[in-house]
């Protein structure tokens, strides 16, 4: 199991970032393009919905990759709502992301509460991605194995299915 953190101001001018910082950690396959999605929809959904999106608010993206899936976790500054999907209106322009994360995924969830909340997906791989080469993509992404952050959770996943 390989582990990458990464934190960003919670802004959404932002998210273009959390997609490239999905790619240079799995490379540019058909795997990384959900990782890319899911993080966004994760990233974006505690922008707009949890104290991370708040003036000086900060969100973590950590994605632990696994021989056969990734596990995508936002770490976010909580807020007063809890995560699920909803049934927007036809006619809304909002209210699918997590929809979209629950149809990508092989499965999700939440964890913490309103002041600190992780909100986690994993995506399996029909075909694992290939490990990117020393130097390439992933280059200079430090692992952060058992690191502690200074938004939401803690990064211990359990790595366990």
């Amino acid at each position: 199991m390989e582990i990458w953190s990464k934190e960003f101001p919670g802004r959404s001018e932002c998210l273009a970032e959390v997609r490239l910082f999905s790619f240079a950690v799995l490379g540019d396959c058909d795997a990384a393009h959900m990782v890319a999605l899911v993080a966004d929809e994760l990233a974006g959904n505690a922008i707009k919905h949890t104290a991370s999106g708040e003036p000086g608010g900060e969100f973590v993206v950590r994605l632990a990759r696994f021989s056969d899936r990734c596990r995508v976790r936002v770490d976010d500054q909580g807020g007063p709502s809890i995560p699920a999907i909803r049934t927007p209106y036809e006619d809304d322009e909002a209210g699918r992301g997590l929809t979209i994360v629950a149809t990508l995924s092989a499965r999700w969830g939440t964890d913490g509460d309103e002041t600190a909340r992780s909100v986690w997906a994993e995506i399996a791989f029909d075909e694992a991605p290939a490990i990117p080469e020393p130097g390439g993509p992933a280059a200079g992404l430090p692992s952060q194995v058992g690191a502690k952050r200074g938004v939401g959770m803690t990064t211990d996943d359990g790595g366990k299915r």
